[in-house]
């Protein structure tokens, strides 16, 4: 008769306690994530738009492109006016003043040389932005990834309370009826506020994340974030064979090493022309005071000089020194390229084992959670009906806790390891 009383009053207790907080946790998760929840993609677009570093190097390659046409334009002509004081005496009259103009021409080719030069600096900064939005948009996965699990061991350990509210509502049922002490209620209320002690810690580090996220998006670090409300275990849709490829065609770093080794080329090329000749023309102009005294065909006739000059480079160590030093930082930067790609490999290899592993341990989870449930469902109805092995009836629940914690945890690391690999991939 005990037992049936013990356990209809376990089942009212389900009905009343359990399955209505059960319903208001989905209802109010839903309503929160429907108003604020703020999605990874969204927040993807907004830190390529306000990120400040983003807008620095934006600003950087646009001042680099205006360096082309200050380079490309011929040097400034010279005009000159003089005069003499103590006129010089020709034949037609004396020299009054002079007005000379002049006119400097690089070899040809130099001028667009040049324009190509101060271009290609400017692709290697703009590359330079698509490899810092990688690390970025990775920096940003990482911090919600983290918000996530820490929003989501709440929901658990909520979960779990309100669990263990009904386990002490059905102890104090056994106690009213003598088949339990009050050491089983307090056991219970002891690990009440145990996990509600840790909601507040979780509640205190997600500050963390929020202002790593609200940085990277350049607004107040307190601004609210509100994550999205589930994440099923990250699939993997590359190739692996496909990736070294991928990365050696498309990574923004690797495109930039590129680019400077063109850089280098084409300062190889600007050096050859900078040792080559330059000429100029020039017009001299000089008034002639026309002669009193005498009378001379072309008396007074002013002069007109045409002027031509060479500049011819003689000194021409430093070309050769130029033209190896290009060299050298062609050849260095080949081997930061096989750096580089070496590096990324590596992690994406270190990336899929993580995967792997975390993988395995889903399934390990999912199977110890069934069984634990299974085992829980058993140990309540013999405390209900005959008040047993209470003490193994919290040790369990708090393994149940454990292991959605642990499922958790795999879930988030298989995105973080998605995350990774998509660090080193500008597009698939």
């Amino acid at each position: 008769m005990i037992a049936n009383i013990s356990t209809s009053i376990f089942n009212k207790i389900c009905r009343r306690i359990i399955i209505p907080s059960i319903i208001y946790f989905i209802l109010s998760g839903l309503m929160t994530n429907s108003i604020q929840a703020q999605h990874l993609e969204e927040l993807l677009q907004m830190v390529e738009r306000d990120n400040i570093e983003l807008k620095i190097l934006q600003n950087e390659y646009d001042a680099a492109v205006q360096r082309a046409p200050q380079v490309s334009e011929l040097p400034d002509p010279e005009v000159g006016i003089g005069a003499f004081p103590f006129p010089v005496e020709t034949r037609v009259g004396a020299q009054v003043a002079r007005i000379s103009a002049s006119q400097m021409f690089p070899w040809p080719g130099l001028l667009d040389t040049r324009e190509e030069l101060e271009l290609a600096k400017a692709k290697a900064i703009y590359e330079k932005i698509a490899a810092r939005k990688l690390d970025i948009d990775f920096q940003l996965k990482l911090a919600y990834y983290q918000l996530y699990r820490l929003d989501q061991s709440q929901v658990i350990i909520r979960r779990n309370i309100t669990l263990l509210k009904a386990l002490e509502e059905l102890a104090l049922a056994k106690v009213e009826s003598g088949r339990a002490t009050a050491a089983d209620v307090l056991r219970v209320q002891l690990k009440t506020e145990e996990l509600s002690q840790e909601i507040d810690i979780l509640e205190a580090s997600k500050q963390g994340p929020i202002a790593r996220i609200n940085q990277l998006l350049h607004r107040p670090e307190n601004t609210p974030i509100v994550v999205e409300d589930r994440f099923d275990f990250a699939q993997l849709p590359y190739q692996r064979d496909e990736l070294a490829r991928l990365i050696k065609e498309q990574h923004p770093l690797i495109k930039m090493f590129a680019l400077q080794q063109d850089v280098s080329r084409k300062a190889i090329d600007l050096n050859n022309l900078n040792a080559k000749p330059s000429f100029g023309v020039g017009l001299d102009y000089i008034t002639v005071r026309k002669r009193a005294d005498v009378e001379i065909n072309k008396n007074g006739g002013d002069i007109v000089q045409l002027r031509a000059s060479i500049k011819v480079p003689l000194f021409r160590k430093k070309y050769a020194a130029k033209t190896n030093e290009e060299n050298l930082k062609i050849l260095a930067l080949e081997n930061k390229k096989e750096d580089v790609l070496t590096k990324y490999l590596s992690s994406i290899d270190a990336a899929y084992a993580d995967y792997q592993a975390e993988a395995l341990r889903i399934h390990l989870y999912d199977r110890q959670i069934d069984l634990t449930h299974s085992a829980i469902r058993i140990l309540q109805a013999d405390y209900s009906s005959k008040g047993r092995n209470f003490d193994e009836l919290l040790r369990l629940e708090r393994e149940l806790v454990d292991y959605d914690l642990k499922k958790l945890k795999s879930i988030v690391n298989s995105h973080v390891a998605k995350s990774t690999i998509e660090r080193f991939l500008l597009s698939i």
